[in-house]
C-alpha cells in the first residue's frame, strides 16, 4: 500500500494542464490510463498488486483519482510464462539434436548448448559470429545444401530435410539431419528457419556397412535366396539370376518348389518345421534352370526370425565342376579297379590255364602213344583218336585263357592291320547272313603294328562274331580304321595307357546293344549275355587280353535297341608291315632218335608221359624233379647229355634260373624250354639267353619229335 498512497498523493498533486480544460470544458469526461508500473521483473510475486487507476476529467478541471481494482491475474500470467520458458529451456537441452533459429545469411539468433558436442564450437561462438554454419559443411555437400534451400525458399515450402557432413573443430566430419521448418510473415517474405541438427554418423556408418553387405551379397559367388514359410522368394542376388538363367523380377514371382525339384509342396512344411529346430545346416541338392539343366548344388540352409518373419537365409553353391571331378575320379577308380580285376583275373586264367596243359599234356601224350602203338583204324585207335579230338578242344580253351591273360603272344612280326581286317572278313563272309552288311572305312595310309597276326585276327574275328550275333534281324557291321594320337589327358583317364601315335580301329553294328548293367563286366572270363549253350563267355575277354598283351587298349560304348561299337587302340610301328603266313596242316610224322635227354619237370604225369614218347622216338631219357635236382643231376652227368627239357615254372629254381647255371657249367648245352603258358616276354628273355627252342603244352608225338630232333641234330 505504501507504493499506492505515494502514487496517489503525488497524483493529486498534479493540476490539469489548460489546454485539457478548454478540451473538455462544459460536460464531464472520462480518460482512463493505463498507468505501467516498473517494477523489477524478478521481483514479482503472487502477492503483487497491480493498479488500474481512471482518471476523471470534470469541467472545472478537477482531478479525482479512483482505485477500481487489484488484479492478481497478471502477476500469474508472468509467473506461468517464466516456468514455461523454463521447461522449454531445459526441453530443448535434452532433446537427442540441436535447436537452433537461423537467418539467410547463415547467422544464428539461437542455437542449443549442445552444439559444442557435435561441432567443438560453443554456442557463443556461433551467435557472436565468430563461426559461421555454412563454412562448416562438406565442400560437396555445400553446394546442394544451398540449392535445395534457395528452391524450398522460391517455392514457399514450409518445412525441408537434408543429410549433409558438418566438419567438427578436430577436422573430423559427421553426418547431420538437418529438419527445417521455413518462417515466412503475412506477406510470404522469408524471415528465418527453425531447425533441428540431429547427429546421424552412427546411422550412416550402419547403412554403409549394410550397403558393403548387399554389395558384397549381391556379388557373391555363391547364389543367395531368401525365402518365406509358404516358400516364396523374397530376395535373390545377382549369381542366382546368373546360375539360373532368370531375371530378379521372375525369381521374385516364383517359389523354391519351382527351382528345386528336391522340395516339392507337398513336403516343404516337413522341411520348414526340420529347418526350425536344426537352425543351421549344409545339404546336397539340384537346382533346375531356366533352360531346363539340372545344376548340382551345395546349399547352406540359415533359420532367421526377422521383424516378425521366419526367412531361410540360403546359400547355393554350384558344384557341377566338383561333381564332374568326382565322378571323373570315381570312373578312374572303376577302370583302374577294372584294369586291377582284369589283372587278377588274368594271373588266375593263366595259373589255371598252365596246370590244366600239364593235365592235357598227359592225357594227349597217352593218347598219342595209344594210337601210335595199335592197330591202324582198330577200336582202340579209334578211342585214342577221340581222346585227341577232345584233348584239342580242351588246348584251345585253355588258349583262350592265356590269351586272356596275356600269355599268347607267340608271333612277333610287323603287321598290316588292313590286311587282318581282309583276311578276317573274307574268312566269315560265308557265316554272316546276307541281310548283314559290311562296310569297311580304311584309312588311306598302310597302319603297321608289332604283334601276333593270329592273335590280331582272333580278336578281330571275337568282334566280328559278336556284332553278327547282336543283329539277328539284320543291319550294318562297320569296320574303321585310322592313325590317332593319344594325348596326356586320354592317358591319364585310361590306366595302362601311353601317350603316341597308335592305329585305332573301330567295330560298330546296329544291333540289339548291351545293357548298361553288362557294360562294366562285359570282360569278364565266362561272362556272356548270350543264351546258355551259345557262347563260352571267354571271346571278348580275349579281347581285352589280346589287346592288351599288344600294349593298347580297348574301350565299348552301347545303347541298348542302337548298337554298340568297340574301339581298340594299338601302338603303331615304323617298320614295314607284313602278315605271317597260316602254317599248312601237316601229316603226323616221327622222326626217331638217338641220344640222351635230361627231362626237368616238377610234373609227374608229364615226366612219365614225356618218358615214355621220348623213348618210343629211341632216346634214352633221364628225369628231375625240379630245377635244383636238374641243376644237380647235370653237374654230375651232364658232359654225356644231348639235350635238356627244361619246365618254365617250377619250385626251388625256376626254369631260366636252372638253363643260366647249366650253361655257366656248358656254354655249348643245348636245351629247349617247356611251358604250359604260351610265348610271353620270360619265355623270350630265355630264348634271347640262348636256349634252342621252345615247345607248348599240350603237345603231341609228333611235335615232341620235330622239336627234339631239330634241336639235337642243330650244328651236327
Amino acid at each position: 500500500m505504501r507504493c499506492r498512497r505515494r502514487m496517489g498523493v503525488a497524483l493529486g498533486g498534479m493540476s490539469l494542464p489548460k489546454r485539457f480544460s478548454s478540451v473538455f470544458a462544459g460536460g464531464v469526461f472520462f480518460l482512463t490510463l493505463l498507468l505501467c508500473l516498473i517494477v523489477p521483473f524478478g521481483s514479482l510475486s503472487r502477492n503483487t498488486n497491480l493498479a488500474i487507476v481512471v482518471i476523471l476529467l470534470s469541467g472545472h478541471g478537477t482531478l479525482y483519482l479512483l482505485l477500481i481494482g487489484m488484479i492478481r491475474r497478471a502477476s500469474r500470467l508472468i509467473e506461468d510464462r517464466q516456468e514455461s520458458s523454463s521447461r522449454l529451456l531445459s526441453l530443448m537441452n535434452n532433446i537427442p539434436g540441436i535447436v537452433y533459429r537461423g537467418h539467410w545469411d547463415w547467422s544464428v539468433s539461437f542455437i542449443g548448448a549442445e552444439v559444442e558436442s557435435l561441432t567443438g564450437y560453443s554456442a557463443e561462438e556461433f551467435l557472436s559470429g565468430a563461426v559461421n554454419s555454412k563454412e562448416l559443411i562438406h565442400p560437396d555437400d555445400r553446394g546442394p545444401v544451398q540449392d535445395a534451400i534457395r528452391n524450398a525458399v522460391r517455392a514457399r515450402e514450409k518445412s525441408m530435410r537434408k543429410e549433409y557432413r558438418l566438419r567438427h573443430k578436430d577436422g573430423r566430419y559427421r553426418w547431420i539431419a538437418d529438419r527445417r521448418q521455413l518462417v515466412y510473415d503475412e506477406n510470404g517474405r522469408f524471415l528465418c528457419v527453425d531447425g533441428l541438427l540431429l547427429d546421424i554418423s552412427g546411422r550412416k556408418k550402419s547403412e554403409e556397412k549394410l550397403r558393403l553387405t548387399q554389395f558384397a551379397v549381391d556379388r557373391a559367388g555363391d547364389a543367395a535366396y531368401w525365402i518365406g514359410r509358404d516358400g516364396r522368394l523374397i530376395y535373390v542376388n545377382d549369381q542366382a539370376c546368373r546360375v539360373l538363367g532368370y531375371s530378379r523380377e521372375e525369381l521374385l514371382a516364383m517359389t523354391i518348389h519351382e527351382i528345386n525339384p528336391v522340395f516339392p509342396a507337398e513336403v516343404w512344411p516337413d522341411y520348414w518345421e526340420g529347418l526350425r529346430r536344426r537352425k543351421s545346416y549344409t545339404l546336397e541338392s539340384r537346382h533346375r534352370a531356366k533352360d531346363g539343366r539340372t545344376i548340382p548344388v551345395e546349399v547352406t540352409v540359415n533359420y532367421v526370425e526377422f521383424d516378425g518373419m521366419e526367412i531361410n537365409c540360403a546359400s547355393a553353391r554350384d558344384v557341377s565342376k566338383r561333381v564332374a571331378a568326382q565322378e571323373k575320379s570315381r570312373l578312374l577308380e572303376a577302370q583302374l579297379l577294372q584294369v586291377q580285376k582284369m589283372e587278377a583275373i588274368g594271373i588266375l586264367a593263366g595259373g589255371v590255364a598252365h596246370d590244366f596243359n600239364n593235365l592235357l599234356t598227359g592225357i594227349l601224350g597217352h593218347a598219342n602213344l595209344i594210337q601210335f602203338r595199335a592197330e591202324a583204324g582198330g577200336e582202340v585207335s579209334r578211342s585214342a583218336d577221340a581222346i585227341q579230338k577232345a584233348a584239342d578242344r580242351a588246348s584251345r580253351l585253355t588258349a583262350q585263357l592265356l590269351g586272356f591273360a596275356r600269355k599268347g603272344k607267340n608271333l612277333i612280326v610287323n603287321v598290316d592291320l588292313h590286311r587282318i581286317i581282309d583276311d578276317v572278313t573274307t574268312l566269315l563272309e560265308r557265316s554272316i547272313d546276307r541281310n548283314i552288311r559290311i562296310r569297311k572305312r580304311f584309312a588311306s595310309e598302310t597302319l603297321p603294328v608289332v604283334g601276333d597276326p593270329t592273335q590280331l585276327q582272333q580278336l578281330l574275328m571275337n568282334l566280328v562274331v559278336n556284332a553278327r550275333d547282336a543283329m539277328p534281324e539284320g543291319g550294318d557291321l562297320t569296320l574303321s580304321t585310322r592313325t590317332v594320337v593319344l594325348q596326356e589327358s586320354y592317358c591319364a583317364a585310361h590306366p595302362g595307357a601311353t601317350p603316341g601315335r597308335y592305329a585305332r580301329i573301330d567295330v560298330a553294328d546296329t544291333g540289339v546293344g548291351i545293357p548298361e548293367t553288362c557294360l562294366e563286366k562285359i570282360f569278364d572270363p565266362f561272362f556272356t549275355t548270350k543264351e546258355p549253350g551259345i557262347g563260352t563267355g571267354l571271346g571278348l575277354s580275349m579281347v581285352f587280353g589280346i589287346v592288351k598283351n599288344h600294349g593298347g587298349s580297348v574301350e565299348v560304348e552301347s545303347t541298348p535297341g542302337a548298337g554298340s561299337r568297340f574301339t581298340i587302340y594299338l601302338p603303331l610301328t615304323d617298320g614295314e608291315a607284313a602278315v605271317a603266313e597260316a602254317a599248312s596242316p601237316r601229316a603226323a610224322t616221327y622222326e626217331s632218335g638217338r641220344g640222351w635227354v635230361l627231362l626237368i619237370d616238377d610234373q609227374e604225369t608229364v615226366r612219365d608221359v614225356c618218358s615214355a614218347m621220348l623213348s618210343t622216338l629211341g632216346y634214352k631219357v633221364s628225369t628231375a624233379a625240379d630245377g635244383r635236382e636238374g641243376v644237380e643231376w647235370y653237374r654230375r652227368f651232364g658232359r654225356d647229355v644231348d639235350l635238356v627239357i627244361i619246365d618254365m615254372i617250377m619250385p626251388n629254381l625256376g626254369g631260366r634260373e636252372c638253363f643260366r647255371e647249366i650253361k655257366a657249367m656248358n656254354p655249348e648245352v643245348r636245351a629247349i624250354l617247356s611251358t604250359g603258358f604260351s610265348m610271353d616276354g620270360a619265355v623270350q628273355e630265355i630264348l634271347d639267353d640262348g636256349i634252342a627252342g621252345f615247345i607248348q603244352k599240350p603237345f603231341r608225338l609228333e611235335d615232341l619229335s620235330s622239336a627234339v630232333s631239330e634241336a639235337i641234330g642243330r650244328d651236327h
